[in-house]
């Protein structure tokens, strides 16, 4: 018998319906626990996350000078300036753009502190790219992209020879913060709550080897059942009337 136990522990099997119906019989613990999650995810979020703003300048990229005259662009023109995209984003991030842009703020920041809250990136495979700037301040970010926009043509030009970029839009105060999402913390929380909870009882449903049915006398000991011994309830005699 021993031995038929050891064998059963040793290998693991899960019947999703019981489990199933663990689940469902405690769905009050899921519910709180999800709700509960939930809850110190968003307070979290509201309480201890600092609101970030971001604004972005949109600039336009061309393989030929500014003051050059050309009557159309030739598909070669404009593949030459999407290729130049990346280079020129890396050149916004380098010290030589970005301490002028230091320089001119007066805001007492350094060229790598802006360089950590700058991001540019291509738009959609054209020779279009944006550059944005994302800080606690919305009028912050936007003075400083707006800076960048100002900066960046210039040192361009005399970085890159025949070449010259082009500011399409300037950034705006943004109105809205960029992070963090209230919705989407919720929505995790939520569902890591439900994921602890069921877990919790997933283990506790696999450690419990308490034999409750028939059934589970012929899944851990492979024997027929001969025989049952029926659970008796004694009744309570009833009281005596009075006389």
């Amino acid at each position: 018998m021993k031995e038929n136990m050891n064998e059963v522990r040793d290998t693991v099997e899960i019947d999703l319906w019981k489990l199933l119906m663990v689940y469902l019989s405690r769905w009050k613990l899921i519910a709180v626990s999800t709700i509960l999650v939930a809850a110190l995810a968003l307070g979290y979020t509201a309480l201890l996350v600092t609101p970030l703003y971001r604004a972005d300048v949109m600039i336009y990229v061309n393989n030929i000078t500014s003051e050059a005259q050309v009557d159309y662009i030739s598909a070669s023109n404009l593949a030459t300036s999407q290729q130049l995209v990346n280079t020129y984003t890396n050149i916004i991030r380098s010290d030589t753009v970005l301490e002028e842009v230091a320089k001119r703020l007066d805001m007492g920041y350094t060229a790598k502190e802006i360089r950590s809250i700058l991001t540019a990136a291509q738009v959609d495979e054209t020779e279009i790219f944006e550059v944005f700037i994302t800080h606690p301040d919305p009028v912050v970010a936007a003075e400083i992209a707006n800076t960048v926009a100002d900066v960046a043509p210039e040192k361009i030009a005399e970085i890159v020879e025949g070449s010259s970029t082009k500011i399409i839009d300037y950034a705006k105060i943004p109105e809205n913060r960029h992070t963090p999402s209230y919705k989407k913390n919720l929505l995790v929380g939520a569902l890591l709550g439900m994921v602890m909870a069921l877990g919790y009882l997933t283990l506790t449903y696999l450690l419990d080897v308490r034999i409750r049915d028939d059934e589970d006398l012929i899944e851990y000991f492979d024997r027929p059942i001969l025989g049952q011994i029926p659970a008796f309830r004694v009744k309570e005699a009833a009281p005596a009337a009075k006389s």
